[in-house]
């Protein structure tokens, strides 16, 4: 072939799996693509970009040049070397890598100049499709580049997410941030009018409730006490947790039932032991501390007999300081904990205001009413009694949710009535769907407590729906947290796209915003969103892709229409009024998911098999829709991580079905060893880059080849590419 690519022929393995962990390792400073909003399993930013450059860079390209374009700008091995022998040895170095994350690098006027050499043409002659574009790191990484970006996904949450991932801040530019600004500050006012009341602050000014710990409770069927719910009892990292009092009731207890109060105390001796465990409960009262096994659990849940009690607020108490002049000092907020009061609980009131609310939003469909679908990641919350998706929510959670829906959607209607209802109005709106997914994503019955942290944790800590026996709840109104932490994310989400794209302006040319004087104007790139099937991109004409880089659904790892239903029922409330296009279905499309969903085939014989098959049927049609818009020298680099060896068989399979060879492949390290989704896990941490050409039609008089002659050759590949792997880490 006399257009071979530089992934056929190289790829920097060792580093570009270091840099990836590296752009994951810190939570405190990911990308903005990673916490703009909930997606699972994307691709580290620096491995999208190295696939997408290297897909179309000449295989004679300039590796050093590469390097320097991708970001990496040192010998990043190396200093993971160093910091592993100083972590050893006890002692701190300071940035040995000696440059900035690689993800942070924008092309510059150098960059582009050895670009538009080496591929003979400027960047914006290329155009790179991703079909299954999901979080949006290969359609961003493409634009960044330069490249025109074909973007698509059959899932409207993703494609609401790559929409104001890529193509909202190349469209808007700067002036998309003080637009959402200024919307979300009207937003979040009108909300703390109608709900300031529901989360009383006894002790301000010097002390502020932030979290609210709840424990489910059930009722023991020996003793008929009140038995709260949770694995683990502690609060920080430190010994600091909680120990049950359970008081006896009757006239003696002076308590008109048997019940348990809460006390925090400091040591972990002095802590109780969980009550439940692998969903057999314990009876924390003395004179019983029977099993209360799974099943009655379930059982009292699903006739509506699950209950909760607070046992511990989380607080920030200011400590006043004087400065050596004895002037007053720069206040400290330290983190404690306090035991639940009785002014604490307004359950009956809240209760008495949403059962006001409920008829006037169940009307209008304000809240999700929706049931939660049987599926593969859904059973958990049905097996406990929670059938429709506005059951994971308490009381005050769904009201503070609904209000911010309702006064979303009024603030729309106004816009709309007096004619401001502009484009970038509505890219505006699109972004403020995004802070309230990331409130209702932050506060639900499913976010736990991170005692290590001492923090709330969002629901999708891990791909799924697994029960919390006791839960963590944000108090939303306070300054710097809850609406303001979820609006202050989402601008600051913005403006780091932005930087990132480095077009500055709101006009189709723009300056580069690290340009000299010496650079020329540099205008955004062309981005196209589509919501559909990839197996049926019919506005893509036929031979005009000059690469296909996608990251496929991976088999039965997740389950991404199951997942993203949490968010659907919540956007098509807000963001369906301003994208009808997007969200018309009741729920996701999970009938032309390409996942092995082996509930689909419930309760046929084989069903794990069919799922396999269907996922290799789905994929070949999508990949056989890719080589349709492919040029006739085009690739497609496909990412794929998966441990089992049915999931490679499929998609491998599915790549021959569609007229693939594969004509090359590199292992790299994309998963950060801290993520609970890897760790303590036999989870796959690398991806691996498959590299394709369309296959040349057999000639009707070639001869018939036998494996017992390809064998060799087969085992030969092997051994080298091992070593050569092994020498890239």
């Amino acid at each position: 072939m006399n257009d071979r690519r530089l992934i056929e022929r190289w790829l920097p393995m060792a580093a570009l799996s270091e840099e990836s962990v590296r752009e994951r390792r810190s939570m405190s400073a990911l990308p903005p693509t990673y916490y703009l909003h909930v997606w699972w399993a994307r691709r580290p930013l620096v491995a999208s970009r190295a696939a997408v450059l290297a897909s179309l860079l000449p295989e004679n390209a300039d590796e050093k040049q590469f390097l320097r374009a991708i970001g990496i700008h040192g010998d990043p091995v190396r200093a993971r070397r160093i910091m592993d022998k100083a972590k050893r040895s006890g002692y701190r170095v300071d940035n040995p890598y000696g440059y900035n994350r690689a993800f942070g690098h924008r092309l510059d006027s150098d960059d582009r100049v050895w670009l538009r050499s080496a591929m003979g043409a400027g960047p914006d002659r290329y155009t790179v499709l991703d079909p299954t574009a999901g979080g949006g790191s290969i359609p961003f990484e493409t634009a960044r580049l330069g490249f025109a970006s074909l973007a698509n996904d059959l899932n409207p949450v993703a494609v609401s997410i790559i929409r104001a991932t890529v193509e909202d801040p190349l469209k808007f530019g700067r002036s998309i941030q003080g637009e959402f600004q200024a919307l979300a500050a009207i937003w979040k006012a009108k909300i703390k009018e109608r709900l300031d009341e529901l989360f009383p602050q006894a002790d301000l000014p010097d002390r502020v409730d932030t979290s609210y710990l709840w424990a489910r409770t059930v009722t023991c069927p020996y003793c008929e006490g009140l038995v709260p719910l949770s694995t683990d009892w502690r609060l920080s990292s430190g010994g600091i947790g909680v120990r049950l009092i359970p008081h006896l009731g009757g006239p003696e207890g002076g308590t008109p039932r048997r019940i348990c109060s809460y006390r925090i105390v400091d040591r972990i001796s002095e802590r109780s032991d969980g009550t439940v465990a692998r969903g057999d409960a314990i009876c924390p009262f003395g004179d019983c501390g029977r099993v209360i096994d799974s099943d009655e659990i379930k059982k009292q849940a699903h006739a509506g007999r699950m209950g909760e009690q607070l046992f511990a607020v989380a607080c920030k108490r200011r400590v006043r300081t004087t400065l050596k002049s004895n002037k007053p000092g720069r206040d400290r907020w330290v983190r404690e904990y306090r035991a639940p009061r009785p002014v604490d609980d307004i359950r009956a009131e809240i209760q008495a205001r949403l059962e006001e609310k409920l008829p006037e939003w169940e009307a209008f469909d304000v809240i999700p009413s929706e049931r939660i679908p049987d599926g593969t990641k859904t059973t958990e919350p049905r097996r406990y009694g929670m059938p429709r998706w506005r059951d994971l929510f308490s009381p005050r959670q769904l009201l503070c949710h609904g209000t911010s829906v309702e006064v979303f959607r009024e603030m729309l209607d106004a816009d709309r009535a007096s004619g401001q209802l502009s484009e970038i109005r509505k890219a505006a709106y699109g972004y403020l769907t995004m802070s309230l997914d990331k409130l209702v994503s932050f506060n639900c019955r499913l976010c736990r407590w991170d005692a290590g942290r001492g923090l709330v944790t969002g629901i999708f800590d891990r791909h799924n729906f697994a029960l919390k026996w006791s839960y963590a709840e944000m108090a939303p109104l306070i300054a710097g947290a809850g609406y303001d932490w979820a609006i202050r994310q989402t601008s600051k989400c913005i403006k780091e796209l932005l930087d990132l794209t480095g077009f500055a302006a709101s006009t189709s040319r723009s300056l580069p915003l690290h340009a000299s004087s010496e650079s020329t104007d540099v205008t955004p790139p062309p981005v196209t969103v589509t919501c559909k099937s990839g197996d049926s991109l019919d506005h893509i004409p036929d031979s005009s892709v000059d690469a296909v880089v996608m990251d496929p659904p991976y088999y039965d790892n997740v389950m991404y229409a199951e997942l993203s239903d949490f968010f659907y029922v919540w956007l098509k409330r807000t963001a369906g009024l301003v994208f009808p296009e997007l969200f018309r279905r009741h729920l996701t499309d999970k009938d032309s998911e390409a996942v092995a969903n082996a509930m689909r085939f419930r309760g046929r014989p084989g069903a794990k098999a069919l799922a396999g098959l269907d996922y290799q049927d789905r994929m070949a049609a999508i990949l056989a829709e890719c080589r349709r818009a492919l040029k006739p020298g085009g690739i497609l680099t496909l990412m794929f991580t998966h441990k089992a060896s049915g999931a490679w068989d499929a998609l491998t399979k599915g790549l021959v079905e569609a007229g693939f060879v594969i004509t090359a492949s590199w292992p790299i390290y994309t998963e950060a060893p801290a993520s609970l989704h890897i760790k303590d896990k036999a989870a796959a941490n690398s991806t691996v880059f498959l590299v394709c050409r369309p296959r040349e039609e057999r000639s009707a008089v070639a001869d018939n080849v036998y494996w017992e002659d390809v064998e060799p050759k087969v085992a030969s590949a092997v051994r080298s590419r091992v070593a050569e792997f092994q020498g890239g880490g």
